[in-house]
C-alpha cells in the first residue's frame, strides 16, 4: 500500500464523507428511478406531469360550507294535553286507583300501602324494559292502577304531564308492556 492511503486510513472521517456514505443508497435509488423514467413513453410522461399536480390540488381542496338561503323563522305551538280520552277496562269486581308520585315515594312502598301482592311487583320488574321506567319513577308522575276482585294488579300505566310513558298489562302470572290500554 502506498504511504498516502495509509495516512488517509488513520485520519478521522470528515462530516461530508459521512453524509456521502449515509445518502449514497438514496442517491443511487434516485438514479435508478431516473433511468426508469427515461423508458416511459412521452405521452405518458406528459399525462403524469399534468395529472399529478391536479390530483394533489383536488386532495387539498375543501369546498366552503354552503350558507343557508334564508334564515328559519316562525313558531310552532303544540298542545301536550291528551286529545283522546281513553277508557281503561276495569274487570268485574275490580277497582281503579289513581295516584301522583310524591318526593321519595317508591312503587314498593305503594304496593305495601295498597296491600298488593309482592309477586305482582316482582313480575312487573321482570317485564320492565331496559331503560327501567318503573325503577326510575319521579315525583309528579301519575300512576293509574287497575286491581281485579282477587286483589291482584291487572293493569298499570305511568303518565307524565298527561303523556302516557308506559303501560303494563297482566298476562297470566306475568306482565307485558303494552302500547295501548
Amino acid at each position: 500500500m502506498s504511504r498516502r492511503k495509509q495516512m488517509k486510513r488513520n485520519q478521522p472521517e470528515s462530516f461530508a464523507s459521512k453524509m456521502n456514505n449515509v445518502t449514497l443508497p438514496v442517491r443511487q435509488g434516485i438514479g435508478r428511478s431516473l433511468q426508469s423514467w427515461r423508458q416511459v413513453p412521452g405521452k405518458h410522461k406528459l399525462g403524469l406531469a399534468i395529472l399529478t399536480p391536479l390530483w394533489i390540488l383536488l386532495l387539498m381542496w375543501q369546498p366552503a360550507p354552503q350558507q343557508a338561503a334564508t334564515p328559519v323563522t316562525g313558531s310552532l305551538s303544540l298542545s301536550l294535553a291528551p286529545t283522546v280520552s281513553r277508557e281503561i277496562e276495569i274487570p268485574v269486581g275490580g277497582k281503579k286507583l289513581d295516584h301522583t308520585m310524591a318526593q321519595g315515594e317508591t312503587l314498593a312502598a305503594l304496593f305495601r300501602q295498597w296491600k298488593l301482592p309482592g309477586s305482582d311487583l316482582i313480575a312487573l320488574v321482570r317485564a320492565e324494559p331496559s331503560y327501567k321506567p318503573l325503577s326510575n319513577l319521579r315525583a309528579g308522575q301519575d300512576l293509574t292502577l287497575v286491581v281485579n276482585k282477587e286483589g291482584q294488579l291487572h293493569y298499570l300505566e305511568v303518565n307524565d304531564k298527561g303523556l302516557l310513558l308506559n303501560a303494563f298489562r297482566r298476562m297470566g302470572q306475568e306482565f307485558a308492556v303494552v302500547t295501548t290500554p
